[in-house]
């Protein structure tokens, strides 16, 4: 039997995990949803309309909008906007939909995937959007080196079966793949970019980036704002495209994003700023909502470098950490400590945790560290100058012996860091996650993209892929065996949940900000937003 995922048929044999718990919503600097409508209409002013530029701030350069060498935040803002996705999980904890692909249809030995794709579409440079154009970025995006390779590992090849059908051959059974295909804030999987423009220009690809999105790139250049307008000829007839111009601004500092946004020059922002957050929150002259997604700050650890190539240093680096503390100086309430990779509420949760609080015992292991190599853990703990809890964290490891630096970066130079490989021990947020497939598989996995500490385990890539190929609840028990083996070997450790929060003008209004369930992650997205007239 051959099970298909067609428009408004929802009957895909994927395991429904959603890596959030939902939390109720607030709108604050107004009122709730329901009341902020009701206010909207009582002024006539609740009809969406056309027309105006929406200006949006980001914290870091979009680098780039190659679907095979994007990943951070920023290029999500930008490329759903350029490119849309061939599958839609339209709010968290939904199962995959068709976008752009008519439908996905697995086989009924689970070795195969049929995309049905529509016809007559084009790419914004005027090239045919079908299923050559889509073999062409699958074949890209999986080869060696493309940040989407370990989303489509499970691959083997793809196939033309007509200018509407691709066929996509398994190395084994992948029921998560439409997640893959799906807008997750990170993998770019889903995108499909015009084959002409990436072999015209090559390296310069991005400042002619094309797609089939509801925005079309007008201009991009290093440190610049990127410039969108309203493509005319957007596919998906039935969504309306309001805005006729969006303009992306890097501002690196919450505080002066936000200023700006008081004066009128942003529209809108996202923050992780607890402290913004709750200002925010007050104001009556702003928007604000709490993001839904289950985030979680950590440390990432390079096991490739002393000192941190030594388990025990590890061990003492997550016994040093007093979560709570840090929750309660940094968080304004907001924060829980974390101590696995799946947060409570995740239906892949488990007893499963990283070594608590022991200074005595960090104390310990440093010392027989020390003993053994007759070095001290001396490292530069490396993060971006806008993440609240670094001088907390830099402290509590302090006391318990370590003998480290803090490198206060801007959030350029921090993800330069990371993607650059050049960090002993770096913040980072794991974010909330559709599946563990997605962004843990290319954080974690050995050959993971994401996986720049470099991390390799057999026993966590052997569960962790048997998962790809299990049942839904063979899967959460081979996720709870592949965590456990995290809490040991601590290439990660956790320090607390990461509370995301969205702040835009009082003219700004979109179905996203109403339901923060649609939004993923810090990514501000602005493609179902329209301005109040006046």
């Amino acid at each position: 039997m051959r099970v298909p995922i067609r428009r408004r048929l929802l009957a895909l044999p994927i395991a429904a995990v959603t890596a959030v718990a939902l939390a109720s919503c607030t709108v604050s600097g107004g009122a709730d949803p329901a009341a902020v409508a009701s206010s909207q209409a009582a002024a006539g002013n609740d009809q969406p309309r056309q027309g105006g530029t929406l200006n949006v701030a980001i914290g870091a350069d979009l680098a780039t909008l190659d679907p095979s060498k994007g990943s951070a935040n920023t290029m999500a803002l930008v490329g759903s906007a350029v490119y849309d996705t061939l599958m839609v999980v339209p709010k968290i904890g939904d199962l995959p939909q068709p976008n752009l692909a008519q439908s996905l249809t697995e086989s009924a030995d689970k070795m195969s995937w049929e995309m049905k794709l529509p016809t007559g579409v084009k790419f914004s440079d005027g090239t045919p959007f079908d299923a050559e154009a889509v073999k062409f970025n699958l074949d890209r995006n999986r080869a060696e080196g493309s940040t989407a390779a370990a989303l489509l590992s499970s691959i083997d090849s793809v196939e033309v079966a007509d200018p509407a059908t691709v066929t996509i051959k398994m190395k084994h059974p992948f029921s998560n793949l439409p997640y893959a295909f799906s807008y997750d804030g990170s993998g770019t999987a889903g995108y499909v970019a015009s084959p002409t423009a990436l072999k015209q220009y090559g390296d310069d690809y991005t400042a002619h980036a094309a797609g089939v999105g509801p925005y079309k790139l007008q201009s991009w250049a290093p440190g610049q704002p990127v410039e969108l307008v309203r493509n005319p000829d957007y596919w998906n007839k039935d969504k309306q495209v309001y805005l006729d111009k969006v303009v992306v601004k890097t501002i690196a500092d919450p505080q002066s994003a936000y200023q700006a946004l008081l004066a009128g020059d942003i529209d809108l922002m996202a923050t992780v700023s607890p402290t913004l957050m709750k200002t925010a929150k007050e104001n009556p002259q702003v928007n604000f909502v709490q993001g839904v997604g289950a985030d979680q700050d950590s440390i990432i650890l390079n096991v490739t470098r002393p000192p941190f190539d030594d388990v025990r240093v590890r061990e003492a680096l997550s016994k040093a950490l007093n979560r709570q503390e840090i929750v309660d100086l940094t968080t304004e309430g907001l924060g829980k400590p974390a101590v696995n990779l799946f947060p409570e509420g995740n239906p892949f949760h488990s007893p499963a945790a990283d070594p608590a609080y022991d200074v005595a015992g960090a104390k310990q292991l440093l010392a027989a560290y020390e003993a053994d190599t007759g070095k001290k853990a001396t490292f530069n703990y490396t993060c971006s100058n806008v993440r609240p809890a670094s001088d907390v964290i830099v402290n509590q490891l302090k006391a318990a012996g370590f003998d480290v630096k803090f490198d206060a970066l801007e959030p350029s130079a921090w993800l330069d860091q990371f993607f650059g490989k050049k960090y002993s021990a770096i913040c980072w947020t794991m974010a909330g996650f559709l599946t563990p497939d997605l962004l843990p598989y290319r954080f974690l996995h050995s050959t993971g993209d994401l996986n720049t500490g470099g991390f390799k385990s057999a026993a966590f890539d052997e569960k962790a892929d048997a998962a790809r190929t299990a049942t839904p609840e063979e899967q959460k028990t081979l996720w709870a065996e592949a965590d456990t083996v995290l809490t040991k070997e601590l290439p990660w450790v956790w320090t607390t949940s990461a509370p995301i929060g969205f702040v835009w003008s009082k003219k700004v209004h979109s179905v996203d900000f109403d339901e923060p369930a649609r939004l993923r992650y810090s990514v501000p997205s602005f493609v179902n937003a329209w301005l109040q007239e006046g």
